[in-house]
């Protein structure tokens, strides 16, 4: 009997299946040349129900629809004439897919869905997700004014993901409650223990060009070793995946912070006088004072050309966008509201006593099915039955649902050309605003190259590994490294809240296997982490899914 190992894909806002055409395509070539000797074959399936705009609807919602497709997959497949059955299960989420993913593996743990059916849960990978949400750092106005705004412009799911909304547990409603993203990373909860029943665990994040899915949410990090980077002066700071170099990064080798030059002390300026090299020492100082004076100016000559650049985006895009985007997304809300409306109704009793019922039992093989609606067809909008059927039914070997833009119409071609260059439009001035807000540190200190020998380190430099920055806070970073170094460690401070703190903190005691990516031939990093579309510049994004295909995916 053949087995079959079954991955899902999950896109992540405004998306659709075509985002995972490359990656879909891979995995199948992939299989096909190295798993045809086996008795075990790929199953590939991306996921329908969450396209465009009902991504608007929650991750919830959208988490509730994965889960449902899924099971309903899995439940054709099985009814299906096929000589086998699905024994491995994985699951693949982009940007917010990653979120809905790990809401939608929480509710099939509920409901043992796995275990009844003796299925290896094995890999659980995210690429460029936000799983401390997307709620800026820091307490300036500008930083105030956007957390404050835009979460109402992205429907339930801008509130959950800048942590706006409270969700109130089990049938105890007299607590404020939480935050839902902070509510799937405690660790006594289904969406926690389901992520912990995957045997690997990795993720994908961004270190340029992404802030919204920056390193510390992306790859869930209390501090940020990459304050200064840009497409430039990166390449060799860092150690690298051995055969992926300058695009994956090793998380567990040392990078270095060093001094910027110090300005003169009074000590300094008196002795100029006295000593015979005076001219010398003066000259030392003038050069410290424009060191000093280069960094303030270019500091905030910067800050002004990103401002500059902000209102030249929203002067030039923001026209195109507001006809297409803005007002499009107004209307979608309204439908995203009518339709969240419509699911609540339906099932908030069962979200209430079956999926916030946040403890499972897992002494218990009970499983609930008095009003069990994963795995149910009934339970999904009759407008998307058509694209939930029998996908996985079919006997072909290595088998998915990616059709490639061949399969579209030309005309449907065309369409998501433009819905896709819309997009990138709108995600380099949602980026270019991030970069404009976010308040940086003006004078202490940079990464600079690492040598290739510890012992070669400047005593004045700060030596630390990107893991270690991971899960210590700046205190005990201060403690470790001593405070001779806290004008160092400062550079990579977070202003972050106390709720995405304990949300680090809970994720980081997960064993994940963490990749930073360096994409520096496009601005459009996030689109090319998983090469979301065809584009030219796009060949480093190739090379990150090439190395999770080779090098991380499991099958065993």
């Amino acid at each position: 009997m053949i087995e079959y190992h079954l991955i899902v894909l999950v896109h992540g806002l405004w998306g659709n299946t075509s985002h995972f055409d490359y990656i879909s395509k891979a995995l199948k070539e992939y299989a096909r040349d190295n798993w045809g000797k086996d008795h075990e074959e790929l199953l590939v399936y991306t996921t329908t129900l969450n396209e465009g705009f009902k991504t608007y609807d929650g991750i919830d919602v959208c988490g509730f629809r994965v889960a449902q497709e899924i099971a309903d997959q899995i439940g054709c497949f099985e009814n299906s004439s096929s000589k086998g059955r699905i024994t491995k299960f994985s699951i693949v989420g982009y940007s917010l897919g990653g979120l809905i993913s790990r809401y939608a593996i929480g509710l099939l743990y509920q409901k043992q869905f796995f275990k009844k059916r003796e299925i290896q849960l094995l890999n659980f990978v995210t690429f460029c997700t936000p799983h401390v949400g997307v709620l800026a750092p820091g307490r300036n106005m500008a930083v105030r004014l956007f957390n404050s705004t835009v979460p109402w412009l992205l429907g339930n799911t801008g509130k959950q993901m800048f942590l706006k909304d409270k969700v109130t547990v089990g049938v105890d409603q007299s607590n404020n409650g939480m935050p839902l993203i902070h509510l799937m990373s405690l660790e006594n909860t289904v969406f926690y223990r389901a992520l912990e029943s995957f045997k690997y665990k990795s993720l994908y994040a961004n270190i340029i060009n992404d802030r919204r899915t920056a390193w510390w949410t992306s790859g869930i990090s209390l501090n940020d070793p990459f304050f200064n980077i840009d497409e430039y002066n990166g390449v060799e700071v860092f150690q690298y995946i051995r055969g992926f170099d300058t695009v994956v990064l090793d998380r567990n080798e040392m990078i270095v912070v060093a001094k910027a030059a110090d300005p003169p002390t009074k000590n300094s300026i008196q002795g100029d006088s006295q000593a015979e090299s005076g001219d010398e020492d003066s000259i030392n100082i003038s050069d410290n004072r424009e060191v000093r004076d280069f960094y303030f100016f270019n500091y905030w000559l910067m800050k002004i050309g990103k401002w500059i650049l902000v209102i030249a985006n929203l002067l030039i895009i923001a026209p195109l966008l507001f006809t297409w985007k803005i007002v499009h997304s107004l209307a979608e809300m309204t439908i995203s509201t009518i339709r969240v409306t419509r699911f609540v109704n339906k099932y908030s009793h069962q979200l209430l006593h079956d999926f916030f019922e946040i403890l499972p039992s897992p002494d218990s093989d009970e499983i609930l099915s008095a009003n069990d609606s994963i795995g149910s067809e009934s339970d999904v909008e009759a407008d998307d039955l058509y694209s939930v059927r029998t996908s996985l039914s079919r006997t072909s070997s290595n088998h998915s649902n990616f059709g490639g833009n061949g399969s579209f119409p030309l005309e449907y071609g065309t369409y998501l050309g433009l819905e896709e260059s819309l997009n990138d439009q709108a995600d380099y001035l949602i980026e270019s605003i991030y970069d404009a807000i976010e308040r940086k540190n003006t004078h202490t200190g940079f990464v600079e190259e690492a040598p290739s020998n510890s012992t070669n380190i400047d005593e004045g430099s700060l030596a630390v590994t990107i893991r270690e920055l991971e899960s210590q806070p700046f205190e005990q970073l201060v403690a470790k490294h001593g405070k001779e170094m806290i004008s160092l460690i400062e550079n990579l401070y977070l202003d972050l809240s106390p709720t995405q703190v304990a949300i680090i903190n809970s994720l980081n005691k997960l064993q994940w296997s963490k990749y930073p990516i360096y994409i520096r031939k496009t601005p459009s990093a996030h689109a090319c982490a998983i090469v979301r579309q065809l584009d030219a510049d796009f060949d480093e994004g190739k090379i990150v899914v090439d190395h999770w295909i080779r090098k991380v995916l499991q099958r065993n």
